[in-house]
């Protein structure tokens, strides 16, 4: 049976949802409303119209393209010949008609090794669990950093005066010309004002995450370097506060520092407990309304899931923004609607974890603000 314009409609939207867009219920509508038959009959009007009502910015524009043949078309949707899990393990090779491990090449925000080989761009898609090499898991570590302190470099949509610059503020040019007669010796400039996010970070270090500690703790610590105002927690079974640890500057001491500390690594996992304890004892000092939460788990946990519920529910009534990144979707059998419900209704976002280009979209997501 065919599904209706209305169902099929959603599941686009929950598609672009899943590659880092953002429409609403009210976009949704539109686009439903936008695909009249006309549009229908026109794959390329439909597409222009889609395209206008549920991006947002440029780099949404461009991808649209090819995430709207991928799921309307079906074009793009066979396996990149530079399986990077099947480099690592020929075993996990993607098979004919699948995406595989690695995603497909119209996936990617942000390429990190644009500025070198493309053997980079193969590593960001492998999942980091299955990166046993140590030199590739090394690098996947440094770009992932790297990735991070892009946040420094982000800037809001709203503009402000700037002496110099590309776009005329003709009302200030104007005023300040008064001064001189009428002539425009010092023009006005309007400039996009840099964003500085304040971030909270609640990282679980427990024993079912030690595949991606390595790789989450580097990302933190690109996090913390890139952001002044940023606070790092730690936790398994209890919470430990280690921004000053991950601020350290040289990667090999912080290796040597995180190794020298055995109570951090490798508890069980209390994240209850743990957000608990946050709000009790930390939560006056390091949250806030203006405050974005970061929480990398992959929510396996020992704790009732009633409690679990109760303390995400106060730790969102004291942030901006709750986003969860969750390695544990990079698995195949599970999926955003495995979080127990009552927790998911309190989350702002869940994304998936467990590589290089999905830590991208998680830089996205911190950069719309």
């Amino acid at each position: 049976m065919t599904p209706r314009p209305s169902a099929r409609m959603a599941a686009f939207v929950r598609f672009l949802r899943h590659h880092g867009y953002g429409p609403g219920p009210g976009e949704t509508a539109d686009a439903l409303r936008a695909l009249d038959l006309e549009a229908v009959a026109d794959v390329a009007l439909g597409r222009a119209r889609l395209r206008s009502l549920l991006c947002r910015d440029h780099e949404e524009w461009r991808r649209f393209p090819g995430l709207f043949d991928r799921f309307w078309l079906g074009r793009g949707g066979g396996a990149l010949t530079g399986d990077a899990a099947a480099r690592v393990d020929t075993r996990l090779r993607s098979g004919p008609g699948t995406t595989g491990l690695a995603g497909t090449a119209d996936d990617l925000a942000f390429d990190p090794g644009a500025a070198g080989a493309g053997r980079q761009v193969t590593l960001s898609r492998a999942d980091f669990r299955f990166l046993t090499d140590a030199r590739d898991r090394r690098e996947i570590e440094r770009l992932a950093e790297r990735l991070a302190r892009r946040l420094h470099h982000l800037h809001t949509r709203r503009r402000t005066t700037a002496r110099h610059g590309r776009r005329l503020d003709l009302r200030r040019t104007l005023r300040a010309s008064l001064a001189t007669g009428g002539l425009p010796v010092h023009p006005r400039y309007r400039a996009r004002r840099p964003q500085h996010p304040r971030l909270l970070l609640l990282q679980d270090i427990s024993h079912s995450m030690v595949h991606y500690s390595p790789l989450l703790t580097r990302f933190c610590r690109g996090l913390l370097r890139a952001v002044t105002d940023c606070e790092a927690f730690a936790f398994h079974t209890r919470l430990y506060r280690v921004t000053d640890l991950y601020r350290e500057r040289d990667a090999t001491m912080l290796r040597q520092r995180m190794e020298s500390m055995n109570h951090l690594w490798l508890g069980g996992t209390r994240i209850a407990d743990s957000l608990a304890q946050f709000n009790r004892e930390h939560a006056s000092r390091f949250a806030g309304r203006h405050r974005t939460c970061l929480l990398l788990s992959d929510g396996f946990d020992s704790d009732d899931p009633g409690h679990l519920a109760r303390e995400i529910a106060m730790l969102r009534a004291q942030v901006g923004r709750l986003i969860w990144l969750n390695p544990a979707l990079g698995l195949p059998a599970v999926t955003e609607q495995d979080l127990p419900g009552p927790v998911r209704r309190h989350v702002d976002q869940v994304l998936p974890a467990h590589n290089l280009l999905e830590l991208s979209r998680a830089v996205a997501w911190l950069g719309r603000g």
